[in-house]
């Protein structure tokens, strides 16, 4: 059905290089949010509520884990 014998040429590197650009792309999307949506519906603004800070940490978990293996 998909034909993806034109990215054989590809070197592991740019595939690399694409995941990780996919696994920023939320990070991107959760900086550019604000912060009045963020904590829409929560009763206090608690740091552990910021988004920001989540995605920054579990992005970068998912990126160690990928280089790693």
């Amino acid at each position: 059905m998909f034909n993806f014998n034109w990215l054989s040429g590809l070197s592991d590197a740019w595939g690399k290089f694409f995941i990780i650009l996919a696994f920023i792309a939320p990070t991107i999307f959760a900086f550019t949010m604000k912060r009045k949506y963020i904590y829409q519906g929560a009763e206090d603004g608690g740091w552990w509520r910021n988004l920001k800070i989540w995605v920054v940490f579990i992005v970068g978990v998912q990126i160690a884990i990928y280089l790693y293996f």
